[in-house]
Formats: C-alpha cells, sequence, structure tokens
C-alpha cells in the first residue's frame, strides 16, 4: 500500500505535471528520433519528458498466445503479485509513488510513476532486485491471492461491454486464444499451482522491455546503467505477438476475419437492454499501413463519443442509445472492426434502422472526413498533455518496433491521408458485416 504522505505528493505533482506539459510535442520530438535509435539496438527507451513526474515503464511481450489453453488467466495473476512487490519493496526503500499494471491481449505493463525528486537508479535498483526474486514473487502467490485475482476478472466479465464482447469472441474466435479478454478465463485462476507460475516465467518474453521518462536526469547515465544491470530480450523481432494464426491441438489452422456476405445473428437476453455489435474486416496496420490509416478516420467518423455520426444520430438528436463503442485492435496479421452499441429494448426496432442506413450511406463528404481527420490529430495531440497518457501512446510502437505507430508520426501520416483514399477503404470493408443482436425484454 501507499502511504498517505506519498499519495499527497503524487497528487500534487501530477497537478503540476499536467500544467506545464504543453509543449511536450515541440521540445521532445528531437530527442524521440535518438531514444528510439538507442531502443532498436537495446530495446531500453530512455527520454526527456516535461513533468515533474518521473516514470518507468516495463513492457513485457506476453500476450494471450502465450499462456496455456487451461491456463489462460495465469498472466493476471503473476503480473498482479509482481506488481504488489515492487510497490512493497519501493515503500521499504522510502519510495512513494504509484505502481500499477495494465493487462492488454498482447502484453502486459507496468508502470511506475514517481515525483522526480527520486532518483530514477534508485528505482531501477528496487526493480531489478524484485526481477531477480522470482521465488519471492511467486510465494506471494497464496489462496486469498488468487481468490483476489479470481475476483478481479469476475468483475472484469460482469461489465456490460465486455460480456458482450466476450459472448462475441468465443463465437467468432473459436479455440484461439483471442475467445478470450485479456484478463483470461477466471474459471483457472483458483486452480493455478505454483509450478505453473515457475514454467510461465521461464519463457523469454519474460524479459521486459524499459520504458523509461524522465524530468531531470542524465539519461546517457539511465540508458547505460539498465545495459549493465539487466538481461535484456533479444533485439530482433519477437514472433508473433497475436495474430489470427494459431496452432489448435496438433493441426494448423487459419482463423481470419474475412467477411463477404451480410449475416445477423440474434440471441434473447434476461435483460431491459438490447445490444448490437457489427463485425466488419479491417486491415492490418503492418501490411496495409495506408488502409490502416484511412480506417482510424473512418472509424472517429463513425463512433467518436460525442461528435461521430452514430453519436450524434442515435443519442444526440434521438436519445435512443445507452453508448456507442469501437475496437480496431492493433493487429500486426489480419485485424477486425466491431461496432458496439446498447439501448433500451424497446427502442432496438429503431436503433437498427437507423444504424443499417448510416453503415450503408454514411456522409463521406470531404468536410466530413477533413473534420475526422482533425478530431483525430487532436485526439493525438492531446496524448502530449500528460506523462500517463503519453506513456500509453507509445506501447504499441515500442512492441512492434514500428515508429509510424508513434504519436509524433501517426498524426503527421493522417494529416497527408487522401479523401479518396478514405471513400476507398470504406466501400472496401464495410460493404458486408455480421450483426449480433442481443435482444432484452
Amino acid at each position: 500500500m501507499i502511504k498517505k504522505f506519498g499519495i499527497l505528493i503524487l497528487f500534487l505533482v501530477f497537478l503540476f505535471s499536467f500544467s506545464f506539459s504543453d509543449d511536450n510535442t515541440e521540445i521532445i520530438s528531437a530527442d524521440f528520433e535518438k531514444a528510439w535509435n538507442r531502443f532498436m539496438n537495446s530495446n531500453v527507451f530512455v527520454m526527456k519528458y516535461n513533468s515533474y513526474l518521473n516514470m518507468v515503464s516495463l513492457i513485457f511481450p506476453v500476450g494471450l498466445s502465450d499462456e496455456k489453453p487451461n491456463k489462460v488467466g495465469i498472466r493476471y495473476a503473476f503480473f498482479y503479485s509482481l506488481s504488489k512487490k515492487i510497490d512493497k519493496e519501493l515503500e521499504n526503500n522510502k519510495i512513494f509513488g504509484n505502481v500499477s499494471f495494465v493487462v492488454e491481449d498482447d502484453y502486459v505493463n507496468v508502470k511506475i510513476l514517481f515525483p522526480s525528486m527520486y532518483k530514477v537508479v534508485d528505482v531501477l535498483k528496487v526493480i531489478g532486485y524484485v526481477l531477480n526474486d522470482t521465488d519471492g514473487v511467486i510465494s506471494d502467490i497464496d489462496k486469498d491471492m488468487l481468490f483476489y485475482c479470481y475476483q478481479d476478472v469476475q468483475n472484469f466479465y460482469s461489465n456490460s461491454f465486455n460480456s458482450i464482447l466476450f459472448y462475441f469472441r468465443q463465437n467468432i474466435f473459436a479455440s484461439h486464444p483471442y475467445s478470450f479478454l485479456a484478463y483470461g478465463n477466471q474459471k483457472n485462476v483458483l486452480y493455478l499451482t505454483k509450478s505453473d507460475f515457475y514454467e510461465f516465467f521461464k519463457q523469454d518474453k519474460m524479459k521486459p522491455y524499459f520504458f523509461i521518462l524522465i524530468n531531470d536526469g542524465n539519461v546517457e547515465y539511465i540508458y547505460d546503467y539498465i545495459l549493465n544491470h539487466y538481461s535484456l530480450p533479444k533485439t530482433e523481432d519477437q514472433k508473433k505477438i497475436l495474430s489470427l494464426d494459431y496452432w489448435d491441438f496438433d493441426q494448423y489452422y487459419y482463423r481470419k476475419v474475412d467477411i463477404q456476405k451480410n449475416r445477423t445473428f440474434s440471441f434473447n437476453i434476461s435483460s431491459d437492454s438490447s445490444y448490437f455489435l457489427y463485425l466488419f474486416t479491417a486491415p492490418e496496420f503492418n501490411k496495409n499501413f495506408d488502409e490502416y490509416i484511412s480506417m482510424l478516420i473512418i472509424d472517429n467518423l463513425l463512433s467518436n463519443p460525442l461528435d461521430g455520426v452514430l453519436w450524434r444520430e442515435l443519442r444526440e438528436k434521438k436519445g435512443l442509445v445507452y453508448s456507442i463503442y469501437s475496437e480496431y485492435p492493433l493487429l500486426k496479421y489480419t485485424s477486425f472492426y466491431v461496432i458496439f452499441t446498447s439501448c433500451y429494448y424497446k427502442n432496438q426496432g429503431e436503433v437498427r434502422k437507423i444504424m443499417s442506413r448510416i453503415i450503408d450511406n454514411p456522409d463521406l463528404s470531404d468536410d466530413s472526413i477533413i473534420y475526422a481527420k482533425q478530431r483525430l490529430i487532436s485526439k493525438i495531440k492531446f496524448s502530449f498533455m500528460s506523462i500517463d497518457s503519453f506513456s500509453s501512446s507509445m506501447i504499441y510502437p515500442l512492441i512492434y518496433k514500428d515508429k509510424r505507430i508513434s504519436p509524433f508520426y501517426l498524426q503527421y501520416y493522417i494529416m497527408r491521408a487522401e479523401l479518396d483514399s478514405v471513400r476507398k477503404v470504406y466501400k472496401k470493408y464495410f460493404g458486408n458485416y455480421y450483426l449480433f443482436i442481443f435482444e432484452g425484454g
């Protein structure tokens, strides 16, 4: 647990951090190139960032595809224990900050934010001690911790959006790791053993990428310190993170979202709400980068909260829906695109009619596309405003070793995207879809 004194310090410096970070886009862009070139040769990214907080982030490129089918959920439990261990050791060393971890489909990020009054190297020493103490991390995983993780995963799935998305994934990606959400399978968590965790930890992917942002200090010294004190992953490309290629038992299968004809699937649920989930084929960024950029613009045009055309028509004008979400996972290989909305069950007929009309014939005028591009660029620029949002926007560029998808470069690719290219991409991928309807009432 973090002491109240530490929480107060962190809160105050966060306020200062947000207030004085407007110029990060201009100040650190040159530093970014230098930090990036080093990262490509070492898997260590260290850069100055104008903030009153420092950040040390450990990015583990271990995903759902690295969990055994009957052990899916082990990532969440292991990294929960690891983050708690780091938090405890920092407190023992009188370093007060915030330790958090994020489990996604294809990586885990353990992030430490702390006031710049503390030395980065002192934090790195604590991290090194914990990473070398695998026995300590695993021995802390007792029945009580597993039960807590079980409840946490259960709560994650109980969210209405997550529960529907899970049901969708189970039907579309059966037998593939992607059939589960990032937290894994709650049914497995309670039955994990010490030997399961030791076997899981043996993977080469358990060596993290280091991602460090510092307000003040010697970047060269910190970079050299990590190289001299840590066992780092190899610099060549990691194996596939999470593609839709997958092994099932002893045979090889290829699961691809390639929709050639409209289909509708209806399910009755016991709820006052109804849910619509539209599934589209979508381009992967690695092979079709220009199409990927156009898809980002289309996503903003359709589903942007507060300003997307679906939100304006269904929420602002009609008041028919509770929420609208979209998901476009940044997969290196075959990908997909999902639009999800929820409404009162008596409104489902009108909601479906309006959504189908908009999807079949959207406003793809020059003004509409340009406005979507401007909103998207503004959103990217806003990610520079705090150390937390900026660090989140850098995870996938580091994992995939592709600076085109970093906030520095992405905004320029969006800016130069041709309007006709956006229209062509829409015509190519949005002509056919699968519609999943979960009917309440």
